[in-house]
C-alpha cells in the first residue's frame, strides 16, 4: 500500500478518475475544469457521507 491513510488513497483515486473521465468526456477546457472538479467533489463527498452512514450501524 502507497499511503498509510484510507482517505489520502480515496482522494487520489477520486483526483486520477475525475481527471481521465474529464479528459475523455469533455472537449473544450472549461468544460473538462467544471466536470473534473464537480466529479471530484461528488466521489470524495459521496464517500465519506456513506462511511460515516456505515460507521452508524457498525456499533
Amino acid at each position: 500500500m502507497i499511503l498509510k491513510s484510507h482517505l489520502l488513497s480515496m482522494v487520489l483515486y477520486a483526483l486520477l478518475v475525475s481527471v481521465v473521465l474529464a479528459l475523455i468526456r469533455r472537449n473544450d477546457r472549461k468544460s473538462r475544469l467544471r466536470y473534473g472538479l464537480t466529479l471530484f467533489l461528488v466521489m470524495v463527498v459521496g464517500a465519506v457521507a456513506f462511511g460515516w452512514f456505515m460507521y452508524l450501524f457498525a456499533r
